[in-house]
């Protein structure tokens, strides 16, 4: 015969054979793990025992109850699930238990059982007397426990009678618990921002949409050649607006934008506006740079044609920074050198911090200049990429091809490669030919123009700003000071002095026929005193101007910079000083107010409210700018 009991700590259940009884022995339960005592089981009763029994339960005398102690009743279990078999204590009647085994530890109920007395019938089930009458009449308006027939549950879990009993949740299932929760706020959450966002981008679409319906509502307002022009402005911005999407779909919608502004601008006669919207179409360009990842993913370009002899599908189109900016730098071919030499610099700076300085040499002189120019472009771009790495071995590649070029004396063009001077004098390089005579020591005019910028220029770049600005201010001509002085604003890090002196030159020579100041310099000015935040004095400098439409430009180009210098200040609708609201350039001012606000406040419905009475020719330019600002930060 078998000993089956529960491990008195844990409940384990064990089924032992007899002589093993009294023995002591650790549980095996890995939980539990205690010294327990193997029980000795009850004798078996014997015949006679079994007489008096019988006798008992015939006799008169009431069956007396089982005296054993509740304490020490046990009930046995079977759990449901995995077939374990234990028992429990009499007081777990009823209620809900974890089954020990430790691969299952689910709840199952214990079944209440009956009590282990027999029936007698010689006893009534009642506690009444047996002649007693029992009185079911209720009075009026008293419930007894008859007619209680629901209990709230809230009531049952204050007074713990529910019945269940709840083991302490593991670690472990509240972390699952608690991050399921999180996964589904953040899952709400993402859908929230993702159609959120959908319905922003819905908006913006619609805004630049708009945007080019009035436009071409607009066009016998314009005229042709202004149309043209904002047209091109237009699909500048829309091309921006796509790309910053960064969605394989909206890129190749972006280069389409792209194509239709170079195509309007191709259009257009060659003039210094069209010059500086295709500038601003180069510099545009750039946004659609990207790592060979956005490449492959077709979110960005690469910048410059793979080299790895990758074999590309059928009918498949490459396309780089390198070709995109070649055929918007084509463009600017008819313009001055000096307006040419301004883009370059700006271009160079921004390619060599993307990590496309050769990009920058190899392309931007032979797509943007001619030949007799190409010799001091080189050097112009070598010097903006020494400014922003020193130690690049490209700008001393450039010195000594052009050291080598230079060496059989035949050093010619327009203008006097003079950069090339400052870039030898600066690098040192050894064996270079002289092409500027150091200044003369004294306060007086320098007849040689080449001396004057090529040492003017390597002063900047020594960290000399006021030799440079003296040197500056002896050239013998107001074009050469001026074309120095631009220099001086360009490269120093406190372009005040040298915008003040440029101040003074304008001022001299207004009025007088006989001196012509370069539109070029006068625009570049404009811009970079407006980037200083000296917007009287680029005021100056625009007024200065005597082509309307190059004047309309510099003043909405000002508007640019000067956001772009205070960026907290909300923009005012008067800083767009009207010269004639038909030009291009009055609308590509309009254009940044209506950004700058747009990206101050993010309040569509507001700033659409605030913009609906600006003239139809140039409305659509507050659309675009309120679309572009939605999406800047």
């Amino acid at each position: 015969m078998a000993i089956a009991f529960n491990c008195p700590y844990c409940q384990f259940a064990y089924r032992l054979p007899d002589n093993l009884a009294g023995k002591q022995a650790k549980c095996k339960n890995p939980d539990c793990r205690k010294v327990i005592t193997i029980p000795v089981p009850p004798p078996a009763p014997d015949a006679a025992a079994l007489e008096a029994a019988a006798l008992l339960a015939l006799s008169d005398e009431p069956l007396k109850q089982d005296e054993t102690p509740p304490a020490e009743k046990v009930i046995p279990v079977v759990c449901k699930f995995c077939d374990h078999k234990w028992t429990v204590p009499w007081a777990k009647a009823g209620k809900n238990v974890l089954c020990p085994n430790p691969e299952c530890r689910q709840l199952t109920r214990v079944d209440e059982p009956k009590e282990d007395v027999p029936d007698d019938w010689r006893q009534q089930k009642t506690k009444l007397p047996s002649l007693a009458k029992q009185n079911f009449e209720k009075l009026e308006g008293v419930q007894d426990a008859g007619d209680a027939k629901n209990v709230h549950s809230t009531s049952l879990v204050q007074a713990d009678a529910t019945g269940i009993e709840i083991e302490p949740r593991p670690l472990k299932n509240k972390l699952f618990i608690a991050f399921t929760v999180l996964g589904l706020i953040a899952s709400i959450a993402v859908g929230v921002m993702y159609l959120t966002n959908r319905r922003v981008t819905a908006t913006d679409d619609r805004l630049m949409s708009d945007a080019r319906k009035e436009l071409d509502t607009a066009a016998t307002d314009l005229g042709p050649v202004e149309f043209g022009l904002c047209s091109a402005l237009l699909y500048a911005a829309d091309a921006e607006h796509s790309l910053r999407h960064n969605q394989a779909d909206r890129t190749k919608e972006a280069h389409a934008l792209l194509v239709k502004a170079r195509d309007e601008l191709r259009k257009q006669p060659p003039g210094p506006v069209r010059n500086a919207i295709a500038a601003e179409l180069a510099l545009a360009t750039l946004a659609f740079g990207g790592s060979d990842d956005l490449a492959k993913e077709q979110i960005r370009y690469r910048w410059q044609p793979d080299e790895t002899g990758r074999v590309t599908r059928l009918n498949e189109r490459v396309r780089t920074v390198h070709e995109e900016l070649r055929q918007t730098l084509s463009l600017l071919i008819p313009a001055d050198f000096e307006f040419k030499a301004s883009v370059a610099r700006r271009l160079t700076r921004e390619l060599a911090k993307n990590g496309q300085a050769t990009l920058a040499a190899d392309l931007i002189p032979l797509a943007m200049f001619n030949d007799a120019e190409r010799d001091e472009a080189r050097a112009v771009v070598a010097l903006e990429i020494w400014r922003v790495d020193h130690g690049s071995e490209l700008c001393r590649k450039i010195a000594e091809e052009l050291k080598a070029q230079f060496a059989s004396g035949n050093i010619r063009g327009t203008p006097f490669p003079a950069s090339a001077q400052t870039l030898f004098s600066l690098l040192a390089t050894d064996k270079a030919p002289i092409l500027a005579a150091a200044p003369p020591a004294g306060t007086g005019p320098i007849s040689s123009d080449s001396t004057v910028l090529a040492f003017t220029g390597l002063h900047l770049l020594g960290n000399k700003p006021d030799e440079a600005l003296q040197l500056a201010k002896r050239g013998a001509t107001p074009t050469i000071v001026l074309k120095a002085l631009v220099l001086c604003a360009e490269w120093s890090t406190n372009p005040g002095a040298a915008l003040e002196e440029a101040h003074k030159v304008v001022e001299a020579t207004k009025g007088k026929r006989e001196v012509t100041l370069l539109p070029s310099h006068l625009l570049r000015l404009s811009q970079l005193a407006s980037a200083a935040g000296k917007f009287d004095t680029a005021k100056v400098f625009s007024d200065a101007l005597t082509d309307d439409g190059v004047k309309t430009w510099a003043k909405g180009d000002a508007i640019r910079w000067r956001v772009q210098a205070m960026p907290k200040e909300k923009a005012d609708e008067s800083w767009a000083e009207i010269v004639d609201k038909t030009k291009a350039g009055h609308a590509w001012g309009r254009l940044w107010i209506a950004r700058h606000n747009a990206k101050l406040s993010h309040d569509l419905s507001g700033e659409k409210k605030t913009t609906a009475n600006w003239p139809s020719t140039v409305h659509p330019f507050a659309l675009a700018g309120i679309a572009l600002g939605l999406q800047d930060k």
